[in-house]
């Protein structure tokens, strides 16, 4: 996970605890405040996923084990 990730799964869950120890009725505001960082860093951690290649086998491999001796 890279940092950018990490520091917004961490600031969706302080940032609205903050805002409701500050201020009770800020409520509204710390659950939009969640949801939309908690709506970034989900998309960043779907960017971070490496992109798959495809494994190629030789032929030379695909012999036994007994005949590469």
């Amino acid at each position: 996970m890279s940092q950018r990730t990490q520091f917004f799964f961490t600031g969706a869950h302080v940032l609205p605890a903050v805002m409701l120890a500050a201020n009770g009725e800020a409520a509204g505001a710390a659950v939009l405040s969640y949801l939309a960082l908690l709506g970034m860093a989900l998309l960043s951690a779907v960017a971070d996923e490496p992109a798959r290649v495809p494994v190629r086998i030789k032929a030379d491999e695909e012999r036994d084990i007994r005949r590469r001796r």
